[in-house]
């Protein structure tokens, strides 16, 4: 099983989507998968769903979510489990696109290409689909500096392995986008 966190928060097995349900289950999800294999308490669940005003009923709400989510995903390699007053999204390291993205940007150097291999996990704006829910812009924000780090990394690799044009072609774009972004001035 494949998650996607990296452009719409989809879920794939052996290359054929599971249908997620509603945004709030989908945003439940991607919640638990940006901490994969640690529990997530149900408070911070409702807070990420709802904000500061939460329904009488959230709880009980995610209740209702994690059971349907654990149906969806249930065989296909992932597991909710409950974790005292919380849950632990059980996914293997590698099935996490976010959890790629991110060792991939800290593994990178002007010695590898692991930037460009983080970039390409990328399909569109991170948490596309649940980018309105209270948890998102935080995670967003992160997961775009990320982003950012690792296209600068990727312009370095260029421009170490001799290709100016490539590195200043992408660097224009990035300082068009990002012109408050000192590194990509200098």
């Amino acid at each position: 099983m494949d998650l996607q966190l990296l452009g719409p928060v989809e879920a794939t097995l052996d290359g054929r989507p599971i249908p997620l349900g509603a945004t709030k289950q989908r945003a439940l999800l991607a919640m638990l998968a940006l901490e994969a294999n640690a529990a997530v308490a149900v408070d911070r669940l409702v807070d990420g769903l709802w904000g500061e005003d939460p329904p009488a009923t959230a709880a009980k709400m995610v209740q209702l979510y994690v059971s349907q989510l654990r149906r969806l995903l249930a065989g296909n390699g992932a597991e909710i489990l409950t974790r005292g007053r919380g849950y632990e999204l059980r996914v293997p390291a590698e099935a996490v696109d976010a959890a790629r993205f991110e060792r991939l940007v800290e593994q990178a150097g002007s010695a590898n290409d692991h930037a460009r291999e983080a970039l390409a996990l990328w399909h569109g704006p991170a948490l596309a689909d649940v980018a309105d829910e209270p948890f998102a812009g935080v995670e967003i924000r992160r997961l775009e500096g990320l982003w950012l780090r690792a296209a600068e990394l990727a312009v370095d690799r260029d421009l170490a392995g001799g290709r100016d044009q490539e590195a200043l072609a992408q660097l224009e774009r990035l300082i068009e986008e990002h012109p408050l972004r000192e590194r990509l001035h200098a």
